[in-house]
């Protein structure tokens, strides 16, 4: 995958993360630490452990956070999920999710917002929200 693709993916996948964790009104530390490890994750699957930092370094991975956090309440959700769905094709629809999903189950409360999140998340990539959802 060429570099800026993979740089817009990995937005979209911090997005997607950010738009979970926010859902409940409050992002938890632990929040933050689920998203970027997962986000390395999923990036050193994509480019090597190698390459992982010049990918994904924290302190970019935490920036980017920050970013889409101040993009949703500017955009609102429908806009910015539609802006998430644009970028994710494939498997990384399925990793957003994934993400998401940890995200939300890393406080260990999961609350009604972040799951009709998670359910619009996955309307909008594309995926049934059941699949999702059985796993909470």
């Amino acid at each position: 995958m060429a570099r800026p693709k993979l740089e817009a993916t990995l937005r979209a996948l911090v997005q997607a993360a950010v738009y979970l964790a926010s859902a409940d009104g409050k992002v938890a530390e632990l929040e933050v630490e689920t998203l970027v490890d997962d986000l390395r994750a999923v990036i050193a699957r994509s480019v090597g452990m190698e390459n992982l930092d010049e990918y994904a370094k924290v302190s970019v991975l935490l920036d980017e956070a920050r970013q889409g956090v101040q993009a949703l309440a500017t955009h609102g959700p429908a806009e910015f999920l539609a802006g998430i769905a644009a970028v994710l094709e494939g498997d990384f629809r399925r990793d957003a999710l994934k993400i998401a999903l940890d995200v939300v189950r890393s406080d260990g409360d999961i609350s009604d917002a972040e799951i009709r999140a998670l359910e619009a998340l996955a309307t909008a990539v594309g995926l049934p929200a059941s699949d999702v959802l059985e796993k909470l």
